[in-house]
């Protein structure tokens, strides 16, 4: 991991660190030119007001990251984005279908939550609207909700289960002196009607299980009023932002991670710097609000606002090697390639090949010398062929039959799909051009 720490004096130029940072990263990504997303993050147990993470696509990654093509919004789906009733939109709850309902249980087997949302939902796909199954949004539930105990397989029957032991003669044990009491909250997607909502908060369904819950919740029912999507983002979704139905929902790779810790940190570690007096412009003023909270015996101090970022060396390579490899092997981007070429030669070109290699990696006042390699490795001409693009390198160059018969050199560009016969003499000006490309 390739790590950033900045300490900065006041928020104004703790943001501007911290956009420099993007800026910086950015432009890193780009002159890799690798298929990156930008999104927004869950600052999580590091802390800070914000923070954006850098991944890369690829089906194997352990983050999921949903993007709008219309209006380039990007996030993990570990963000919590809540549309209220004002921003969502309008949908006949007659076209919705029935009704599910998702379980969690506390850590401490006390509350109880039940989601109710709609068991199917119209997304589109590529044939217009496709009505698919509805997955609830947990991150959005646990941010609700952050006692919920997600490990448990079947909370309802665990929440029943507990308290009917509880209760039990053998247990000894009475709830109005237990620790707590059993509670059920219950939560609704915006889009399952009212209605709907009043019948199942009043009328218990009559299977078994239902009726042991509700002999043991009694009136200990809340329901929560707060209106939310609470499905999980697919493939079609409507963009929150734009309301456009062009959401992608894809497995990434995080490759870097930005946060804006404030000061997080340095406050419960009193990590402070001098502050100068501000004379003529001069110097390092406390904020407003630093200077009201700061003692008079303190004046002349203030705490860091911090910066942490870091980009994953390792993790690049690993991750850039998995999303750009076909069925022939690894395809490296020109940036991280060990060469960016490689010249391979039947035995009665080999002397060519030498002076190919020559031609393109001297100095020339026109353009840039290419970094290439001659393969003049005593192995067969086919099994050259395989290695190279086993290998991965971005441009390989082939003196073979097509030499013979003409003089043309095949380049091969396995990422853009190119492969073109061209002459010695126009041979460094085309790869060069190509290489831009890479």
């Amino acid at each position: 991991m390739k790590d950033l720490y900045t300490f900065d004096a006041n928020p104004d130029k703790a943001a501007n660190t911290y956009q420099k940072v993007r800026q910086a990263y950015n432009s890193f990504f780009n002159e890799l030119r690798i298929p990156f997303l930008v999104a927004k993050a869950h600052s999580g147990d590091m802390g800070g007001s914000r923070s954006h993470e850098y991944h890369i696509v690829t089906a194997s990654g352990e983050d999921t990251v949903i993007s709008c093509s219309s209006c380039n919004l990007a996030y993990n789906e570990e963000v919590v984005l809540i549309e209220h009733n004002s921003k969502m939109r309008k949908e006949s709850a007659a076209d919705l279908g029935p009704y599910q309902s998702w379980f969690g249980i506390s850590r401490d087997r006390c509350h109880l939550v039940e989601v109710v949302v709609p068991q199917f939902l119209d997304f589109r796909g590529d044939h217009g609207l496709e009505r698919k199954k509805v997955q609830v949004n947990t991150f959005l539930i646990r941010s609700q909700y952050p006692d919920l105990d997600l490990s448990i397989e079947r909370p309802l029957h665990t929440f029943v289960e507990y308290w009917e032991k509880q209760q039990s003669p053998v247990s000894g044990r009475d709830w109005p002196a237990a620790r707590s009491s059993p509670r059920l909250t219950l939560l609704h997607d915006y889009r399952v009607p009212q209605e709907y909502v009043r019948c199942r908060e009043s009328n218990s369904p009559t299977t078994t299980l239902y009726n042991r819950l509700f002999a043991i919740i009694g009136s200990r029912l809340h329901q929560d009023s707060t209106s939310l999507d609470l499905a999980r983002r697919q493939d079609g979704d409507e963009c929150f932002r734009c309301k456009e139905r062009s959401l992608k929902v894809q497995q990434a790779v995080e490759l870097a991670h930005t946060f804006d810790l404030g000061q997080r940190y340095s406050k419960p570690l009193d990590a402070k710097f001098i502050i100068k007096p501000v004379e003529q412009g001069k110097g390092t003023a406390l904020t407003q609000q630093d200077r009201c909270r700061t003692s008079p015996a303190r004046q002349g101090y203030g705490h860091f606002y911090m910066g942490c970022h870091g980009i994953g060396i390792s993790r690049i390579i690993a991750a850039v090697a998995e999303s750009l490899a076909d069925a022939q092997g690894l395809i490296w981007p020109r940036a991280i390639a060990p060469y960016e070429a490689v010249i391979l030669a039947t035995k009665a070109h080999e002397a060519v090949a030498k002076e190919l290699w020559d031609l393109l990696t001297r100095q020339d006042p026109c353009s840039a010398p290419v970094d290439a390699v001659l393969d003049d490795r005593d192995k067969g001409f086919g099994w050259k062929l395989k290695d190279a693009d086993l290998l991965g390198f971005p441009i390989v160059i082939i003196l073979g039959a097509t030499f013979t018969n003409s003089e043309l050199c095949e380049v091969s560009v396995r990422r853009l799909g190119t492969c073109k016969n061209v002459s010695v003499a126009h041979i460094r000006d085309y790869i060069a051009r190509t290489l831009e490309r890479l």
